[in-house]
């Protein structure tokens, strides 16, 4: 006898219900998954920041610069982020690439409300397991066959629940580092601190292994280099900064670097690479003191005018005027009762540094053009040239004397 239609509707029901929970019990966790892991992709400059959305990775890497933002979990994050994670934080990892290839990356660490905590940004070097041993240089450069080195240098920023950064990290490829801290009264920065750790020495082929390292083996600490205090109009806005220069000034002088404030530091979406501003050659006589104090006049725009050098007893020993064309630091004249110095720079379309000019007492001494990775730096005497060298990484490839 056939069934009653009430009875197949409800025979059906129940193995299409059946087959509707196993469908979800499979599907719904993929799909979880697929989500977690999803990527997302878009067409970027060359400083990381996301122009417009692409719907995939293939569209994207056509493009000049592209960039590709994914949520990770906690296992994932590089060991040298570790110790700053919390587990209310949630990761985010940018991959930055030129012409298809990955050359910069970016982490990110929001709070639950969705504000930004931390940021690094560097190579693939940068965040490897073994970037900072100190023994690493030493089995670099045995290896002769890796003509391609991953840059070890970048930063971290790692801020507070208000959004201020509290500290700052720089590393470098030859292993120093820099350490920036500051203090604040509710929104206002009040002191900044400048520290450096210097690199290691650089192992010789006796030195040991990374295996047969000694105990007592002394490493390189952090020191202080200087102290900043800022000062405020009553607009609130930087009137002028006065720092003093501590012992470490001296081994940190060639390379006494300025820490960003306020609106300058950069809100931590765009991978931008944070590089040191290293003083000129030209530059580095000027001598520093342990207690000499340099004021600094700032503009509404945050950039530096000038410095004013004293000596632990309020006499003036020289000044130091820049000159700005939009955030281009166009020259730099430092001026005693005895001398004059003046640095002039010129720039491409891309805002990379590709020429120097130095000069004393408006006669030109030295002049450097970047090119293709390579400098070329040529020696002047009472304004004629007498010597052509030829650099590339810091080696010096040719030298050239030229006679009239």
């Amino acid at each position: 006898m056939p069934k009653s239609l009430p009875a197949l509707f409800k025979q059906y029901f129940s193995v299409i219900l059946l087959a509707v929970l196993f469908t979800a019990g499979n599907y719904l966790p993929a799909q979880e998954g697929r989500l977690s892991a999803e990527t997302r992709w878009y067409r970027s400059n060359s400083s990381g920041m996301a122009l417009e959305p692409v719907v995939s990775g293939l569209t994207a890497l056509r493009n000049e610069y592209c960039l590709s933002i994914e949520k990770v979990s906690p296992e994932k994050i590089p060991e040298l982020l570790l110790p700053y994670y919390d587990d209310s934080f949630q990761a985010e990892l940018r991959l930055l690439y030129e012409n298809g290839k990955e050359f910069r990356r970016q982490w990110v660490f929001r709070d639950e409300s969705n504000l930004v905590r931390l940021t690094s940004s560097g190579g693939s070097g940068f965040f490897g397991v073994d970037a900072f041993s100190q023994y690493s240089l030493r089995q670099e450069s045995s290896d002769e066959e890796d003509s391609e080195k991953e840059s070890r240098s970048g930063f971290i920023e790692i801020r507070n629940e208000d959004g201020a950064i509290e500290r700052e990290f720089r590393f470098e490829d030859d292993l120093s580092e820099w350490e920036f801290r500051f203090f604040y009264n509710d929104s206002f920065l009040l002191k900044a601190e400048t520290w450096f750790k210097k690199a290691p020495a650089e192992a010789s082929e006796d030195s040991p292994a990374e295996d047969e390292v000694p105990d007592n083996l002394e490493s390189p600490v952090f020191l202080l280099v200087s102290t900043d205090q800022y000062r405020y109009n009553r607009s609130g806005s930087i009137r002028a900064i006065d720092r003093v220069l501590h012992k470490a000034a001296g081994e940190a002088s060639s390379r006494l670097v300025f820490p960003g404030i306020g609106s300058i530091i950069h809100p931590g979406e765009d991978l931008l690479s944070l590089g040191i501003a290293y003083t000129s050659d030209f530059l580095l006589d000027i001598f520093r003191t342990e207690g000499m104090t340099i004021t600094y006049s700032v503009d509404s725009r945050g950039r530096i005018q000038g410095e004013i050098w004293k000596d632990q007893e309020g006499k003036v020993l020289g000044e130091f005027r820049n000159t700005w064309s939009g955030d281009r630091l166009q020259s730099v004249l430092w001026k005693t009762e005895e001398e004059e110095r003046l640095v002039e720079y010129e720039y491409d379309e891309k805002n990379n540094r590709i020429a120097e000019r130095n000069y004393k007492k408006g006669i030109l001494e030295r002049s450097i053009v970047i090119k293709d990775g390579r400098e070329t730096e040529e020696i002047f005497m009472d304004g004629r040239l007498i010597l052509r060298v030829l650099w590339e990484n810091g080696l010096k490839l040719s030298e050239e004397r030229v006679f009239r």
